[in-house]
């Protein structure tokens, strides 16, 4: 059983082998830098410049996408190998990152009772509220997260930067699962959690993303634990019958992060669905 969503922000590093350490300049592989020449010592003009550290580049391009639901046959689904080479290459989230052996592609599946699971922590009194949606939601998906990898430590330790999901279904199935979980969202904006040492707070809140695919919005999860509060954005696009999901791992940057998931879907649009972006 998933504790409500922790692990999404707490123990975001697990995943990739374990860690907490920031990039862009926290990380040890910017503690080391070289120390200037002494006074008086020649340097060597033809010296080349010392790379820049691994870290995130923050996106450039426009937060909007166009939807499809108006050109796009609504019962086409794809295949998880064609959601996976949909997924953004590493190099659209900055530099020194790695999602070698951290892709996955297969079958989908969302049904009321996982989602009973995955939030027990929020349900209380209501065993089984009707905001959990009735139905099971079966497709393909594809998932990646791209990582920075500090190979000073032994073992090396991964730091999990961006997170990407597609999942395909038919549109009308995509539309259903696309509000059920945003009417979760509403129904659970706090809630405690149990951890191993203590316990959680864990605070939801929906933004709508206006001019982003056929329909979108932003979840912002804060996660309260020992005095700590840490927060990460997902940003929820549907494109037809796509569900694209972005979420932010350390260093979370919520503009990144909703322009990461307008990229993502302008490639669903044009690269599945063969239509101009």
């Amino acid at each position: 059983m998933r504790a409500g969503r922790v692990t999404a922000m707490v123990l975001v590093g697990l995943l990739a082998g374990c860690g907490t350490q920031g990039v862009n300049g926290t990380g040890e592989a910017d503690k080391a830098a070289p120390r200037s020449s002494a006074p008086g010592t020649p340097t060597s003009a033809s010296a080349s410049p010392a790379a820049p550290p691994p870290g995130i580049v923050p996106p450039t391009g426009a937060p909007t996408a166009p939807g499809v639901d108006s050109v796009a046959p609504s019962q086409r689904t794809f295949t998880g190998a064609h959601l996976d080479a949909t997924l953004l290459p590493d190099s659209a989230f900055g530099r020194g990152l790695d999602s070698k052996d951290q892709h996955q592609a297969g079958v989908f599946k969302n049904t009321h009772e996982q989602r009973r699971g995955w939030w027990s922590y929020c349900l209380e009194s209501e065993e089984d509220p009707a905001w959990l949606g009735p139905a099971a939601y079966r497709g393909t998906e594809a998932y990646s997260h791209s990582l920075w990898t500090n190979r000073r430590t032994r073992p090396p330790q991964g730091h999990i930067m961006v997170s990407q999901h597609l999942v395909s279904l038919t549109t009308a199935a995509a539309r259903d699962l696309h509000r059920v979980e945003q009417d979760i969202l509403h129904h659970c904006p706090e809630f405690g959690s149990d951890m191993e040492a203590g316990t959680a707070t864990e605070r939801y809140r929906v933004e709508p993303l206006k001019g982003l695919g056929d329909e979108a919005y932003l979840e912002v999860q804060e996660i309260v634990y020992e005095g700590d509060t840490r927060t990460s954005y997902r940003a929820h696009v549907r494109v037809g019958g796509v569900l694209v999901r972005v979420e932010s791992g350390e260093d979370p940057d919520r503009d990144a992060t909703v322009r990461w998931a307008a990229q993502l879907a302008r490639d669903v649009r044009g690269d599945l669905y063969g239509i101009s972006r």
